[in-house]
C-alpha cells in the first residue's frame, strides 16, 4: 500500500520550485495521492492546506528544507503524531532523512512505508512575565535563557523537583532535548544525547566558575527558573524563537511532554553515521 503524502518545500531555500516540480511529476507518473502545504501550493498555482489539517489527511509529511523546516512543522502539527521525513536543502540536516540528490531513487521505499520512524522528546514550559502566565507548548530542540543584547552577566536560580539545584551565574542556561543536544547545547560543552534517550539536559553558557558542568536529568523532572531579586532582565527564546524577557521575580517551569515528535529517516542511515558525515564525528585523533 502507498501511503498518501503531505508535501511542504520551503520556498526560501535555492532550487525549491524544481524540486516541487520534479516531485510532483512522480507522484502523477506513479499515482501517488498527495496534498500540498498551502505555501507550496502557491509556487505552483495550486489551493493548499495549512499543516495544521494537512497532518490530519496524510500518512507521512515529506518536507524539503533543513532542520529549521523540520522543527517548524514539528511546532505547528503539534501532537500530531505523523511522521516528517526530510528532504534536506539546507547545510548541516541533523533531522532531515535524504539529500535533494537522493530523494527519487529512495521515494519508492518511503512510499511504501520502508523507512525508521523515530520518536523524539518535546519539552513544554509555563511561566509568569510581568504578572502575566504564558505557555510554550512545544520545543524540540531546546529552550534558553541568556543575556541577550545585555552585557551583564545573569543571575538564575534552578530548582529540580522543588530542591535548589544551584544559582547559575554565567552568560545563561540551555535545557535541551536528546535531539537538541547536537545543536546550541553541543556549543555549551553539553554530551551528545542519543536522540530516543529518555533524558534532558541543562547546560551553562560560559559560566562564571570552572567546577560548573552539564546535568542530565530523567525526562520526568520538573525544572523552575526564577530571576532572583536584584538580578538582571533575561532573554527567553526556544528552538530559535525569541520569546521575550523574564525579570526579577518572574518565573519559567520546564518540563517533558509525553506526546512525542515523529521523525522518518531511512532504514540503514543512523544517528552516528549522522554524526561521522556532518560534524566529522570520531573516537580516534588518526584518520584511517
Amino acid at each position: 500500500m502507498t501511503l498518501r503524502v503531505g508535501l511542504f518545500v520551503n520556498k526560501e531555500k535555492r532550487g525549491a520550485h524544481e524540486l516541487l516540480v520534479e516531485l510532483l511529476e512522480y507522484f502523477k507518473k506513479h499515482g501517488v495521492s498527495f496534498l500540498l502545504e498551502e505555501s507550496t501550493a502557491r509556487l505552483v498555482g495550486r489551493e493548499g492546506l495549512s499543516l495544521s489539517r494537512l497532518s490530519q489527511e496524510v500518512d507521512l509529511i515529506l518536507a524539503a528544507g533543513g532542520d529549521g523546516t523540520i522543527i517548524r512543522i514539528a511546532h505547528e502539527i503539534f501532537p500530531s503524531q505523523v511522521p516528517i521525513l526530510g528532504v534536506n536543502t539546507g547545510s548541516l540536516g541533523f533531522l532531515t532523512a535524504v539529500g535533494r540528490e537522493e530523494i527519487l531513487p529512495e521515494l519508492p521505499k518511503i512510499l511504501t512505508g520502508r523507512f525508521r520512524k523515530s520518536p523524539r522528546m518535546v519539552l513544554k514550559a509555563v511561566g509568569s512575565a510581568y504578572g502575566k502566565d504564558f505557555e510554550i507548548p512545544c520545543s524540540l530542540n531546546d529552550i534558553v535563557l541568556f543575556r541577550g543584547a545585555y552585557s551583564h552577566m545573569t543571575m538564575i536560580d534552578v530548582f529540580a523537583q522543588g530542591k535548589l539545584v544551584t544559582e547559575y551565574q554565567a552568560d545563561g542556561v540551555v535545557v535541551s532535548t536528546p535531539t537538541g543536544s547536537t545543536a546550541y547545547a553541543l556549543s555549551t560543552g553539553g554530551p551528545i544525547v542519543v536522540p530516543e534517550s529518555k533524558v534532558f539536559t541543562l547546560n551553562p553558557i560560559c559560566p562564571h566558575t570552572l567546577t560548573n558542568r552539564s546535568l542530565v536529568f530523567a525526562e520526568e523532572v520538573v525544572l523552575r527558573f526564577s530571576i532572583p531579586l536584584g538580578g538582571r532582565p533575561v532573554r527567553l527564546e526556544y528552538d530559535g524563537v525569541a520569546y521575550g524577557d523574564l525579570h526579577p521575580g518572574d518565573w519559567i517551569q520546564i518540563e517533558a511532554r509525553s506526546e512525542r515528535v515523529v521523525l522518518g529517516f531511512l532504514k540503514e542511515r543512523d544517528f552516528f553515521e549522522i554524526l561521522r558525515k556532518k560534524l566529522r564525528w570520531s573516537g580516534t585523533a588518526v584518520e584511517e
